[in-house]
């Protein structure tokens, strides 16, 4: 037994003694294995590059089939800014004709003429005889109110003189009327007494002065009624009518008389 013992350890340790003075393998034998590994790997990138490129052509095939199935050779697909594009599966675009616009009719502008209401009969405020010095020294001042009365019988007289021109006394006599505001005057009615031949002037103004109150009207040699109208419409609270010449009498003398007064216009 103790010489199988010896026997054997002695085997151990000369396989040990071998192994551990065994030559490395020779230079050329580790390039051999160093090239075998490089091919081994080389191949592998090939494999897989080869199936990368099968998938990708296969798929780019698929994607050119479903677009050609989508668009048909001769079709153009239009995709408007802010539209999706159609689906594959969408039927065919409708087609929609142009529109015809009629052209657009205007009528000619019209512009409706301006209405102007007709003339009023206006208020007389109140009458006054009137002179060159105004309303102190007018003719027969008590008797003012008959020259609106409308009384052909019992109209208002100025005094008499001895000339038409009043003997050169004064420049005129007649009567004020006070419309109590400003208003529109159009035209003044006069309703004169006695034989024709009296010259009058229609003047008008804001101040009950002679100087105040321009002539906007005129007539001469007047009988009867007398229609006095401004060349336009005048705005004014004071109407004055003025003899500036004055009708003979029966009597070799000169009077006027007046019986009515109608002031025509808008308040």
């Amino acid at each position: 037994m103790i010489d199988e013992y010896e026997v054997t350890q002695r085997s151990a340790r000369e396989a040990a003694a071998e192994a551990a003075f065994k030559p490395p393998p020779p230079a050329r034998e580790r390039e051999r294995r160093r090239v075998k590994a490089a091919a081994t790997l080389a191949v592998l990138v090939l494999a897989v590059l080869g199936l990368a490129s099968y998938e990708f052509v296969a798929n780019a095939g698929h994607a050119q089939g479903a677009a050609a199935a989508a668009h048909p050779r001769g079709q153009t697909q239009t995709v408007r800014a802010g539209t999706a594009a159609a689906s594959p599966t969408a039927a065919a675009p409708a087609t929609t004709a142009p529109a015809i616009t009629a052209p657009a009719t205007t009528a000619p502008a019209t512009t409706a003429p301006a209405t102007t209401p007709p003339p009023q009969v206006l208020t007389v405020a109140s009458v006054a005889a009137f002179g060159p010095a105004g309303t102190t020294d007018g003719d027969n001042p008590q008797n003012v109110a008959q020259a609106v009365a409308g009384d052909p019988a019992a109209p208002w007289y100025t005094d008499w003189y001895g000339s038409p021109d009043f003997a050169g006394l004064r420049p005129g006599t007649g009567l004020l009327l006070d419309m109590g505001r400003t208003v529109t005057v159009t035209s003044v009615r006069v309703s004169l007494g006695g034989e024709p031949g009296a010259s009058l002037q229609l003047r008008a103004g804001h101040q009950p002065t002679l100087a105040w109150l321009p002539t906007v009207a005129g007539v001469s040699d007047a009988g009867g009624t007398v229609r006095l109208q401004p060349s336009a419409p005048v705005h004014v609270r004071y109407v004055l009518i003025w003899f500036t010449d004055l009708p003979p009498t029966p009597a070799g003398t000169y009077q006027a008389s007046i019986y009515q007064v109608v002031i025509h216009g808008q308040p």
